[in-house]
């Protein structure tokens, strides 16, 4: 194929993705739920491998919107397990709030494969310790942390071109493959969603929300797509 074929066919490509119309699949705020009361076994919510005393409680203290948000901290590692996204151009957001205070070592993670007890492949292992958010796959990437505010996730999943681009407040974190970024070997699919605190002190999640649209191919540079069709 001639590079100008490549070129046209890349564009249509991102065209054609681009123009999708973003539809919420999963959303969670945790308004619903009661305070101080545990997620495990809630909203799709589960300790790691059904583990309740892996549990995080929905607390009042910060919210992004509304009066509640979830409390990640001590022993938390809390999943929420998806089903059916294996194809299509996905945006995950939510945001996370770091009192001043904070110590430890949390994480952010997302898997491709998770079974309970079963198969499990890591795509995204984000962590925040020192003053630093660290991507610990592949691509590498660290930004400073932002503590005393509510800051942006934002997960861009592209699971047609197998390419995934985080961003922290705003900022490009790593751009890497969505297979090969963490364990490797992985499956074009959205797994779990899973937030370990890891002993740490506690920080606060609220505004989850996957959606499927044209978001990621959008971002892409000419330099990132063009490999895929040489």
């Amino acid at each position: 194929m001639h590079n100008r074929s490549r070129f046209i066919l890349a564009f249509a490509v991102i065209v054609a993705f681009g123009a999708a119309t973003a539809q919420a699949e999963w959303y969670d705020g945790f308004e619903s739920y009661p305070v101080g009361g545990g997620l495990h076994g809630l909203g799709g919510w589960a300790g790691w491998n059904n583990d309740p005393a892996a549990d995080a409680l929905v607390s009042d203290l910060y919210a992004f919107t509304g009066t509640q948000s979830v409390a990640v901290s001590g022993a938390t590692d809390i999943v929420q397990q998806f089903s059916g996204y294996s194809t299509g151009l996905w945006n995950l957001v939510s945001w996370m709030y770091m009192p001043t205070d904070f110590t430890g070592q949390t994480y952010y993670i997302l898997l491709n494969t998770y079974a309970p007890n079963g198969a499990q492949n890591w795509s995204v292992q984000v962590s925040f310790s020192n003053g630093q958010v660290l991507n610990e796959g592949a691509a590498g990437g660290s930004l400073p942390w932002v503590l005393g505010q509510w800051v942006e996730l934002r997960l861009e999943i592209d699971l047609i071109n197998n390419i995934q681009t985080f961003y922290y407040n705003g900022t490009v974190l790593f751009v890497d493959s969505w297979t090969e970024g963490m364990s490797g070997g992985g499956a074009l699919n959205i797994g779990a969603l899973d937030l370990y605190a890891n002993s740490a002190s506690p920080v606060y999640y609220d505004e989850f929300s996957l959606t499927q649209g044209g978001v990621a191919t959008e971002t892409k540079t000419w330099s990132q797509v063009k490999g895929l069709f040489e």
